[in-house]
């Protein structure tokens, strides 16, 4: 919300300068940005009447013009396409000093005399309109400095406002929390209504989506001057809070919205045809919007019809076809209160914004229709001529069902503030803001808030409005306590890790990436599978949305070893995107942790062997996450477009793919030249969710009895196979199965290699003796020899 000083200033009187005035609102949560010039230096711009022009000798496009500056008459050369005898525009005289820099001078244009520089308003930095001169009103005073007919000594203010402030999208907003943050007397009187003529006729309104719409006012104004032009005064202003000017009674509308926050529309009643309707889009409508976009509706937008079809999309934008322009006589101003669920979402479905969508979208004052169409038609019979008709209003559902009472209690407001707070301000600081505030009891009040705030509904709103207006900065800071409850039994190992907790203790690092990612990346790391793209991306880089975590995490991992950071250990948690006809929105949002690992295996150290990382390093870690929830992941050889041959896998769990594990493709080792290619995993999220609860074991006093297995087996055999086939018969005594041995020789048969396992048995009550243990080895090894082909060696 860009903030006029001098428009605010006729709000509220307050002795403070701008610097003050802008701290105070930060401090009640309306955070300043911004302070900056309404306008650059315009010293030495003046205000010209061209009074002759003629073509220059030597140049097509080039005028000599004859121009009274009101001191001297000054001749100067100029190229504008709209310059002209009778004109009235800027002058930069000798010696000024334009915004870009350039020092007017006295000059020679192909040989004649140039004493002078006639300006656009782009030149003097108040527009990017460089079409041609800036033409000012047939009454501008000649001579006088422009700084002065523009009143521009002014200073503009950027303020940030949170969604739920909708209520300081205007000065009136503003300056009520300035007159509260400033004890300031804060006069919100309305002007009189002009008197209205029941002879001029309105469109009958009708709504029929009560639902959405609260209210919805019209009021005529006719025989108005279609030459009539918006002053001086209302452009600037409007320049001022960023918005272009239009013509009049566009004009009007948009500075009225500005003034007291209520947004309006202004049609051509002329092209109006029928009775006005607020209803929802019926399917195959469209609209042509004033900004020439043609939009087909669907069928839950909102809009406004007459009998011949949607004429405007319900608080954001009109339509072509009823818009106001150099022609029309006779305007019909809009004022509604559509509901915040009329329109929200409708700006990013039809990639719309207005200033109207921006403060519907927040609520508006279901109160402010008749006072903003009152202003209106008032501003437009002064400036434009004209006759109002009466003012003809509809209401739908009120926006609330029943007032709002909240009660507040001053030991409820101590107790959150941590201090306790004079009653009196209580009940200045809610009056202040335009609440009522009765008191009920000694510290107790019920207080209904004013229409315009929407977000006030709970008690702890209250006490957050009333510690905006004491200030922040006046409570006292003192660390509070807090009651632990005890701690319970037979809690599970996952409410004290979680995967994040699990990376980071074995050397990881988290990383929050984009969720939009490079199309060529995405496509190498997806082997061009479906992918969202955005309408609007950031940039070039972020225009698909992720289907794969690597793509951030590698992009951090470049960054950093580029910077010499030889050991890089990084996970990421989020959401990967697919598209899915089935999914809500045609999107699935899949839960994902990735990691990425390279560079050495360990830290440099004199007492350990360096090495750089493998696929077992990187497996070790994944089998780390799944052990905190129970569960033993398998991993199946399998190839992946991001991922390099022979060195990647599935990662099955519970017989479910849940994940890829493996060293990036030597396809990336251009993209990532002279850097070792890392390895990576990534798994879906609800995979590592416990598969039973894990609780404490008392371990075995008894002996374990270690017994190992040399087995040939089929060269295409994998050694997981055979560690699933041991772990498939769920034999309780054995207590774990590794390998510790693979090997391939002569010696061996053609086509075989030899594994060695390692078994350790153990009971929790008694010694195992030989026989048990044998009865087990011939159980594994009947097993390995029916499902693997397997048998021992030297069998």
């Amino acid at each position: 919300m860009r903030i006029s000083e001098q428009w605010l200033r006729e709000w509220v009187h307050v002795e403070a300068d701008i610097e003050a005035i802008g701290e105070q609102l930060t401090m009640a949560g309306l955070e300043v940005d911004a302070m900056e010039p309404a306008a650059p230096d315009l010293t030495g711009v003046v205000i010209g009447e061209v009074t002759a022009c003629e073509a220059h000798p030597d140049a097509d496009k080039l005028r000599v013009c004859q121009v009274d500056i009101g001191s001297a008459r000054e001749q100067i050369v100029c190229g504008a396409p709209n310059v002209a005898a009778g004109v009235r525009v800027p002058v930069a005289t000798v010696g000024s000093r334009l915004p870009s820099g350039m020092k007017i001078k006295a000059a020679k244009l192909r040989g004649v005399a140039s004493n002078g520089m006639l300006c656009s308003a782009a030149e003097l930095g108040l527009s990017n309109d460089a079409g041609g001169l800036w033409l000012l009103p047939s009454d501008a005073p000649v001579g006088e400095a422009l700084a002065e007919y523009l009143n521009t000594p002014d200073t503009i203010v950027e303020v940030d406002l949170t969604p739920n402030r909708g209520d300081c999208l205007s000065m009136r907003g503003i300056a009520r929390e300035v007159a509260v943050a400033f004890g300031a007397n804060f006069a919100d009187t309305e002007a009189p209504a002009p008197a209205g003529d029941d002879g001029i006729a309105a469109p009958e309104v009708v709504i029929e989506a009560d639902d959405l719409c609260a209210a919805y006012a019209v009021r005529p104004v006719a025989n108005v001057d279609p030459r009539a032009g918006s002053p001086v005064w209302m452009r600037e202003y409007l320049r001022r809070a960023g918005i272009r000017s239009i013509n009049l009674a566009v004009d009007i509308g948009n500075y009225v919205m500005l003034d007291i926050g209520q947004p309006m529309h202004a049609f051509d009643a002329a092209k109006l045809v029928g009775d006005i309707r607020v209803r929802r889009a019926e399917a195959g409508e469209s609209i042509t919007t004033l900004d020439g976009q043609d939009v087909d509706l669907l069928a839950d937008t909102l809009v406004i019809a007459d009998d011949q079809g949607p004429v405007a999309i319900a608080g954001m934008i009109g339509g072509q076809r009823t818009a106001v322009d150099e022609h029309t006589r006779n305007v019909l101003f809009e004022a509604a209160c559509f509901t915040p669920a009329a329109v929200a979402g409708q700006g990013r479905r039809y990639k719309i914004h207005t200033d109207s969508l921006h403060r519907f979208e927040r609520g508006v004052d279901p109160a402010l229709h008749r006072r903003a169409l009152n202003r209106a038609s008032a501003l437009l019979m002064e400036l434009g001529g004209g006759v109002c008709g009466a003012v003809t209003t509809v209401a739908g559902q009120p926006v609330w069902a029943e007032e709002r009472r909240i009660e507040l209690r001053a030991t409820q407001l101590a107790r959150l503030l941590g201090q306790p707070i004079p009653s009196d301000f209580i009940e200045t600081a809610l009056r202040g803001l335009g609440a009522s505030c009765e008191r009920v009891a000694e510290q107790t009040w019920v207080v209904v808030p004013p229409s315009w705030r929407y977000d006030l509904s709970i008690e702890a709103d209250l006490v957050e409005e009333v510690a905006r207006v004491y200030g922040y900065d006046r409570l006292i800071a003192e660390a509070g306590g807090i009651a632990l409850p005890p701690a319970r039994v037979g809690g599970t190992l996952l409410e004290a890790t979680t995967p994040g907790e699990v990376l980071r203790q074995r050397g990881y690092h988290e990383a929050i990436t984009y969720s939009f990612v490079e199309p060529a990346l995405h496509a190498e790391l997806t082997g061009d599978a479906p992918a969202l793209a955005l309408d609007n991306p950031i940039s070039d880089q972020m225009i698909e949305m992720r289907r794969t975590l690597w793509a951030g995490l590698l992009g951090a991992w470049a960054h950093n070893s580029r910077r010499q950071q030889s050991r890089v250990r990084l996970y990421e948690q989020g959401l990967r995107f697919r598209p899915e006809e089935t999914a809500e929105n045609g999107l699935a949002q899949i839960d994902t942790v990735a990691g990425l690992i390279a560079g050495a295996a360990a830290p440099a150290h004199w007492d350990v062997a360096g090495r750089e990382v493998d696929f077992f390093d990187a497996r070790g870690d994944v089998e780390a996450l799944f052990a905190r929830c129970g569960r033993v992941p398998q991993f199946q050889a399998a190839s992946h477009p991001a991922l390099h041959p022979g060195r990647s896998a599935r990662i099955h769990v519970d017989g479910r793919a849940v994940g890829w594990i493996g060293q990036l493709s030597p396809n990336f080792a251009r993209r990532y030249k002279g850097q070792s290619l890392p390895y990576l995993f990534e798994l879906d999220r609800v995979a590592l969710d416990a598969s039973e609860v894990v609780r404490y074991e008392t371990p075995s006093d008894q002996p374990r009895v270690a017994r190992d297995l040399a087995l040939v087996v089929p060269e295409q055999v994998a050694v997981g196979d055979l560690l699933s086939v041991v772990n498939d018969l769920n034999e309780p005594l054995i207590q774990s199965v590794d390998v510790f041995d693979v090997f391939r020789g002569p010696e061996l048969e053609a086509g075989c290699k030899s594994v060695a396992l390692s078994l350790i048995f153990q009971d929790k009550t008694s010694t195992l003796n030989d026989d048990t243990v044998d009865l087990i080895i011939t159980s594994v090894t009947d097993a390995l020899r029916a499902r693997c082909s397997a048998r021992l060696r030297g069998e």
